[in-house]
């Protein structure tokens, strides 16, 4: 119990209310927060929306132009269609839990919303799930690995510096690549070209900027020292133009398995961190399936047009 839910508990006399209201479906709870939520909305006058928006770093806008925004969307989303990545457009709503329930995301850093959804925080996350929904409903096939895109903007509960630049939504452009192990981590190397592939291009066509990359070790595969070594050789041979650099500090990690990387963008001896990727669990906890194989990974758009 945090102080806060200490206090409030105390004030309304049942240091009980968190774990009873926590044995209510998910349905009544819903209905419950609708009815005060409702009470609290009639109680609520024009004046005090500005102040709520004054004081609500969740729903400053950005400084960033709206037209170049858009445009450069537009223009990843249409490489990425060149490069055979079917864009989706995602909903600004996730069901609930949806990047807690995977074990790498503490709730709290999510906002959540009633009617049993939260605010977008991670479009990896919603990619993967309408994946794992297609190939239960067995409406797509991942024996021949398929790749989904997408641009959102997000928005996190978590601590931003106050500095120029941070907002607590900002818009990501990412892809999550899906497919079946068939031995020999054939089908790793093949979601890893895939991508690692498509943001080279990007950055050189858009910037005339090179890729270069920091790979690090991850557990959650069986031999971990050799999947990464394997991925390690696959990487030199496939792209011996993309500067890689190792960490073999085998971190503990809830949101990776096998190898993580970091996404660098080299141009004009500036070196700018723009985004990271790696093999998650997500599609096999979903499907119960131990041979889907999944591969995502995401840059900052609004670092690419401050």
């Amino acid at each position: 119990m945090n102080p806060i839910s200490d206090r409030i508990l105390t004030k309304l006399g049942d240091k009980e209310l968190i774990d009873k209201l926590s044995t209510l479906s998910r349905s009544d709870f819903n209905s419950l927060l609708l009815n005060i939520f409702k009470s609290q909305a009639q109680n609520t006058a024009p004046i005090d929306i500005l102040k709520a928006f004054q004081a609500n770093r969740f729903s400053v806008p950005s400084k960033l132009d709206p037209v170049a925004y858009h445009l450069f969307e537009a223009e990843f989303l249409s490489l990425a269609q060149k490069a055979d990545l079917k864009a989706v457009l995602l909903s600004p709503a996730a069901p609930f839990s949806s990047s807690s329930a995977f074990g790498c995301v503490d709730q709290n850093n999510v906002v959540s919303a009633t009617r049993g959804v939260e605010i977008l925080s991670d479009p990896t996350n919603m990619l993967a799930i309408i994946i794992a929904d297609q190939l239960k409903n067995k409406e797509a096939d991942n024996l021949t690995p398929i790749h989904y895109c997408t641009t959102a903007r997000t928005l996190r509960a978590q601590a931003f510096p106050n500095k120029k630049g941070y907002y607590s939504h900002f818009g990501i452009f990412c892809i999550v690549s899906s497919g079946k192990d068939n031995g020999s981590y054939a089908c790793e190397k093949e979601l890893l070209s895939k991508q690692l592939n498509f943001y080279r291009k990007a950055l050189f066509e858009k910037y005339g900027a090179n890729l270069s990359i920091i790979l690090r070790k991850r557990p959650g595969y069986t031999d971990t020292d050799g999947f990464f070594d394997r991925m390690v050789k696959f990487m030199e041979d496939e792209f011996p133009d993309i500067p890689i650099q190792l960490n073999l500090e085998n971190e503990e990690n809830h949101y990776y398995t096998g190898i993580n990387y970091t996404i660098i963008m080299e141009k004009d001896n500036q070196i700018i961190e723009i985004g990271d990727g790696g093999f998650v669990d997500w599609t096999q906890q979903m499907t119960n399936n131990r041979k889907e194989r999944c591969l995502i990974s995401g840059i900052g758009l609004d670092r690419l047009l401050i």
